[in-house]
């Protein structure tokens, strides 16, 4: 498969999605490097790493490795700052549910939200630098692809089913209070890891890792999620 082919997030896509992988296409073949450029082979590099030493490698590799923990990026008032501007668009719109083709989630996209540049900066500062030191990927070729708000309810959407992303690096965040729900949390089906999330901590995994959202049995949970890759797309690598 070449990096023209169609993008395939959760294994099925929309219209929309097409059209906006196209755009970005488009963008790579007039102002991204050519395949002999340093991005290609960093990414090259990094969709092999899971068969080098980290010696040899220079790097622990976030592929084909369990999920890491990035730590604390939004504060308590900063999460709730979110929720309520979820909330208040929610009320007036709704939430999405077929953004994202054979595995749909009750989402809301971050930028339609008034807060959106601020989350997104955030997310930049904070988890690219870290995303370089597991990949070897320098930080001015990645991208937030999508970057959304899963609301999970008894009443709604409980779970979401395996599946993989579409993605070098995702990012899963807890919003709300864990107070406020039961069950929950992702399980990641190749090291049975079932991660409970603290609030604000951004987990960061390879987005080829089958994993699911595990259902809630009460309340509500809101959780971030973000689909993270270079600027040049997807590779023959990232599909063998």
């Amino acid at each position: 498969m070449s990096d023209t082919d169609d993008l395939d997030l959760f294994g099925n896509v929309s219209t929309a999605e097409q059209a906006e992988h196209d755009k970005l296409q488009a963008q790579r073949r007039n102002q991204a490097p050519t395949d002999q450029s340093p991005l290609d082979y960093q990414r090259r590099r990094y969709l092999q790493s899971h068969n080098v030493s980290p010696s040899d490698l220079g790097f622990k590799t976030l592929r084909n490795h369990q999920p890491l923990n990035f730590g604390q990026v939004f504060s308590a008032p900063e999460r709730q700052q979110i929720l309520d501007s979820v909330s208040a668009y929610v009320e007036h719109q709704g939430w999405t549910t077929q953004r994202h083709g054979a595995f749909p989630t009750r989402d809301i996209p971050i930028n339609v939200l008034s807060i959106a540049s601020t989350v997104t900066s955030r997310l930049e500062q904070t988890l690219l630098p870290r995303l370089h030191e597991h990949t070897g990927i320098d930080i001015k070729y990645w991208t937030f692809r999508d970057i959304f708000v899963v609301g999970y309810h008894e009443d709604h959407q409980r779970a979401l089913e395996m599946h993989s992303d579409g993605s070098l690096a995702s990012l899963t965040l807890l919003l709300n209070d864990p107070r406020e729900f039961d069950g929950g949390g992702t399980f990641f089906e190749k090291f049975a890891l079932r991660v409970e999330q603290v609030p604000g901590d951004a987990w960061i995994h390879d987005g080829r890792l089958d994993h699911s959202g595990v259902a809630i049995t009460r309340g509500k949970r809101l959780v971030m999620v973000a689909f993270i890759d270079t600027i040049g797309g997807y590779t023959d690598i990232l599909r063998s």
